[in-house]
């Protein structure tokens, strides 16, 4: 099984969520996609959907799925990686009006280089990432017990670059 995951930004991701599903419909993707689709337009047909699913009901999707495909959360990171699950990222994009800035091209940029996760700049690329996701293992994804504030620190870093704030 496929867990795909978009998280709770108002705007939904309709553009990852059509992709994983054109994926789906050509086959390219042969088993079952459980998706968490957030508040999107686009309501998928050959996807089991949810608009949002409980934290229990989450860490359960993690856990059992083979791959995980998301947008680039650090929480749904964190949990794929303290599993050891593979997980491909498609960060959203400003331009596009997915979010307000392109802060996600961070977190994939930096995670991506240090070996932690697969990434697709494109949806165009998600085929290809699909297909690597079978033979990816995440570095050191047996996660410290700091993870917490590894995790804060980390955006904290981001949000630094970036020049946000809280």
């Amino acid at each position: 099984m496929i867990f795909l995951t978009v998280g709770s930004w108002h705007k939904g991701f309709d553009r990852l969520v059509r992709a994983v599903e054109k994926l789906r419909r050509d086959n390219v993707i042969s088993e079952e996609v459980v998706a968490q689709i957030g508040p999107g337009q686009y309501k998928p047909q050959t996807l089991r959907t949810m608009e949002f699913c409980s934290p229990r009901d989450f860490q359960q999707f993690i856990a059992e799925a083979r791959v995980i495909i998301a947008h680039a959360g650090m929480g749904t990171i964190a949990e794929a990686l303290s599993r050891s699950k593979p997980i491909i990222v498609v960060p959203r994009k400003a331009s596009l009006n997915e979010a307000n800035t392109d802060h996600q091209f961070t977190t994939a940029r930096t995670l991506e280089a240090e070996g932690k996760i697969l990434v697709a700049y494109d949806t165009e690329d998600l085929a290809g990432m699909v297909d690597r996701a079978g033979n990816f293992a995440p570095s050191g994804s047996s996660l410290s017990n700091d993870l917490c504030g590894e995790v804060k620190a980390f955006i904290e870093n981001a949000r630094k670059k970036l020049h946000l704030t809280s």
